[in-house]
Parts: C-alpha cells; sequence; structure tokens
C-alpha cells in the first residue's frame, strides 16, 4: 500500500507541485531515508515540533532527531537541504545573457565557438525579453549533417518553455555558407519548434570568425514556410 501511494505522491509532485501542502512535500522528501514506514505523521510531527518550514531547515540535526521517527540519517539530510537553501539564498544573481539583437547574438556565438576545433552545434532558449534561459550542446555534429535528438530537444522545449530559440554550429572548414544538410536540419527544428508553439528566430553558421545569419540573409522565413 505505501509504495501505490508514494508512487501517486511522486506523480502529484511532478504535475502539481503547487497542490501539495508543506506536509505533503516534508512525506516525500523523507521518502528516500525511511524505508517502509508512512512518512505522513512525521512529517506532521515535524511541523508540530517547528511550526513551520523555515525552522525546520535551520534546526540543527540533533534538535532534529529528538522528533519521533528521525534519526541521524535522515537528520542529516533535512539538514544539508537547509544547508543549500541558505547558500543559495546567499547566491549573488546571476549575470543574465540577452540575445535580444544580431550584434549580441555575434559576440556570444563568436565568444562559444572561436576555440571549437571540431564541428559542434547549439540551441539558445530563450525568453519573451531575449534572455538566455538555457543553452544545450546537440550531440552527433559531423561534417555532413547536424544531427539532434528530437525527444531530448522536445523535452526541452516542453519543460523550459522559451519563448524563442536560436540555432548554431561552426564549420571548420572556413566556409560559413551553409549546405543542403544545413538547410534540411534547419526544417527539421524548425518543425519541432513550430510543434510547440516556440519561434525559431535564426539558424547562425560560425566559420573562421565569419558568421552566417539565416534571418539576416532573409531565407529563415522561406525555410520554414
Amino acid at each position: 500500500m505505501h509504495e501505490g501511494h508514494r508512487e501517486r505522491m511522486r506523480e502529484r509532485l511532478l504535475s502539481a507541485d503547487e497542490s501539495l501542502t508543506d506536509c505533503e512535500l516534508l512525506e516525500i522528501l523523507l521518502y528516500d531515508s525511511i524505508d517502509r514506514k508512512n512518512t505522513n505523521p512525521i512529517a506532521h510531527r515535524l511541523l508540530d515540533s517547528f511550526i513551520d518550514l523555515q525552522h525546520i531547515f535551520t534546526a540543527t540535526p540533533r534538535l532534529l532527531c529528538m522528533v519521533a521517527g528521525i534519526g541521524p540519517h535522515t537528520a542529516e539530510r533535512i539538514w544539508l537541504c537547509g544547508r543549500l537553501l541558505a547558500r543559495i539564498g546567499k547566491m549573488p544573481g546571476r549575470r543574465r545573457v540577452n540575445l535580444r539583437n544580431f550584434g549580441q547574438v555575434r559576440a556570444f556565438v563568436a565568444e562559444r565557438f572561436s576555440a571549437a576545433e571540431n564541428e559542434c552545434a547549439e540551441v539558445y532558449l530563450l525568453d519573451d525579453a531575449g534572455n538566455l534561459l538555457a543553452c544545450k550542446t546537440l550531440d552527433g555534429a559531423d561534417r555532413q549533417k547536424i544531427r539532434f535528438d528530437s525527444k531530448t530537444l522536445g523535452t526541452l522545449l516542453g519543460e523550459m518553455r522559451p519563448s524563442g530559440v536560436i540555432f548554431a554550429h561552426n564549420h571548420p572548414s572556413g566556409n560559413c555558407q551553409p549546405s543542403l544538410q544545413d538547410d534540411a536540419s534547419l526544417r527539421e527544428l524548425g518543425e519541432m519548434c513550430a510543434l510547440h508553439g516556440v519561434m525559431l528566430q535564426d539558424s547562425i553558421i560560425f566559420s573562421d570568425g565569419k558568421m552566417y545569419s539565416y534571418y539576416q540573409e532573409d531565407r529563415l522565413k522561406a525555410l520554414l514556410l
């Protein structure tokens, strides 16, 4: 019964975490350190003892062990989560990379690819203000065609939900002009973006300090039709 309940709780965590109470979140946190036991009453006792989540995660392991059902291993896990949260709170804000105009894109792509000796490709996920949300390196790049795992990319687009995407890769040959294979890869990527309601904003080819932009060359829209 506990296994079925735990699986259902984990599914709720992944699909609707905002619906979970503080007690239910604690219950799930305790699963990995407390086997074959209903952790819900233990979570209740933690909240009863420390009033709220803040006081639970700032409590020392010795104090946590005073709660029935909490042993040294579990207390250490809770305390570690608290230390991580405290450290995150002290971290300075991350420098945001903005790729809103072509000058910014050009500088960023040059920085990423100028030292690359082999063919490689990246996808940049952007929010609606042009800020970089994530950078994904694509596997399977070669001189004939840039290949990517559509399942992995689909998951990335679905989870990150970007407003826009920029595709970039290099040509170690020194020629930044696109090939027919580059065009085919771009169409494939465009179909994936359209499926997720994401705008493919540009595709950049970098080679020996030179850069080709499908958008700047007015070829992007025609290829994606």
